[in-house]
């Protein structure tokens, strides 16, 4: 079985056991100046959002709504830095976003998850690994442009 499968199937036995919320209102603000407004400080990070196009909403909808605990995840956008556990943190907050989106977690109460505190990378300290360190630093300019034109278009409306 994959990882991923594995993540997604205990997210989704987690998720049914959960409270259900009384109603859909929003309980909670998140302050996304805390979170640089969800933009990525890395570069490397900008990019991987530029082409995948995470709908960060749905992960502050989780937040806002099902009381997501997403201050475990504020490095994540503030940080400039591009490791294993930056990704890994990145590949939570796709999915997370991603089965917010799709309404998974409906109106469960999300507050007793600490999905943010968790530490994949501590195998061997491999957690710390720039992953920057074997980018070429002749590609920061096409990483720029494919950045610049997907924020571009999708600012205009």
């Amino acid at each position: 079985m994959k990882a991923s499968t594995i993540f997604v199937s205990a997210l989704a036995a987690v998720a049914s056991a959960a409270p259900a919320a009384t109603n859909s209102e929003k309980r909670t603000v998140v302050d996304l100046a805390a979170f640089n407004q969800f933009g990525f400080a890395n570069q490397n990070l900008q990019y991987f959002n530029a082409i995948n196009a995470f709908n960060l909403q749905a992960f502050e909808q989780l937040a806002a709504f099902n009381n997501l605990d997403i201050l475990g995840f504020q490095g994540l956008f503030s940080n400039n830095v591009f490791d294993i556990n930056a990704l890994l943190q990145l590949q939570q907050v796709a999915l997370l976003s991603q089965l917010g989106g799709l309404g998974v977690f409906g109106n469960f109460d999300l507050s007793t998850l600490n999905l943010g505190g968790l530490n994949f990378g501590v195998i061997n300290n491999i957690g710390s690994f720039d992953i920057g360190s074997i980018i070429d630093a002749s590609l920061r300019p096409q990483l720029a442009s494919v950045i610049q034109q997907t924020q571009l278009s999708t600012v205009v409306v």
